[in-house]
């Protein structure tokens, strides 16, 4: 996998090491200068054609210790982008969308409280709750769950490095998860796939369902073999994350 970065200085190429020679090779035909390609994976490796690790980006421990997160002031967390999230251009190119303090901890807020509204507890007195976190950490709806809502719950979140779905169905019965943030596909491969059946899944008592529509049968019948409730989001990058949430709650009216 090749990734391109560009900022006002520079563009830069992360490649994975097995793909190192055709990212030299494409950077010379683009005529980018020697140097800009970084080879991207889990360990250190070692330089090869010139690309080095791109672990050279990083500061030194020590200075990763001594960093402080600045304190923003009122106006500054409303203003102050905190990341820049891409959209999937679905309808029209990929954009850059900026993202401020301010968004994530608003929609933060909305999210929490629609998603514990019919239930007869809240976010401060909810049953034990384990996460499985294996959505894009790059992406608006693995950013809000993933990292920012487990820690403002305090949920603990085991995070998959890679989807594989037999490891996913392995670490919801070896972790007793609780709570699942999917998209339609999962939820067809709950529905169809043999190795479902091989594993316990017992703990789980919710599953959301975001990032494209899911049929009201899929989301029936996986409800009744999990026993389980099921509801949907709906939201874009633009505006953060969640838009529309139905309460939790709701399917046991």
């Amino acid at each position: 996998m090749v990734h391109q970065i560009s900022n006002t200085q520079a563009q830069y190429i992360l490649a994975h090491p097995s793909l190192a020679k055709n990212a030299v090779a494409a950077a010379r035909k683009v005529g980018l200068p020697e140097g800009r390609i970084f080879l991207f994976s889990d360990t250190p490796n070692p330089a090869i054609d010139g690309c080095r690790d791109w672990r050279e980006f990083l500061p030194a421990p020590t200075e990763a210790e001594a960093y402080e997160f600045p304190h923003l002031s009122e106006k500054e967390s409303a203003t102050t982008t905190a990341t820049v999230n891409y959209s999937s251009g679905t309808t029209g190119l990929p954009k850059g969308v900026e993202v401020s303090h301010y968004n994530l901890i608003a929609n933060l807020e909305q999210t929490i409280y629609m998603r514990y509204l019919k239930k007869p507890w809240d976010h401060t007195n909810h049953p034990r709750e384990v996460w499985l976190g294996f959505l894009p950490l790059y992406h608006a709806y693995g950013q809000l769950y993933t990292i920012a809502m487990a820690q403002k719950l305090q949920i603990p979140c085991y995070i998959m490095k890679q989807f594989q779905y037999e490891d996913f169905l392995q670490a919801i019965q070896d972790y007793r998860v609780t709570h699942l943030q999917v998209a339609p596909p999962i939820m067809v491969m709950l529905s169809k796939r043999p190795e479902t059946a091989k594993y316990d899944l017992s703990s789980v008592t919710d599953i959301l369902c975001g990032a494209a529509p899911l049929s009201k049968e899929l989301q029936t019948e996986i409800s009744r073999k999990l026993r389980c409730e099921i509801v949907q989001g709906w939201g874009m990058t633009e505006v953060t994350c969640g838009a529309i949430h139905v309460p939790g709650g709701t399917i046991d009216e």
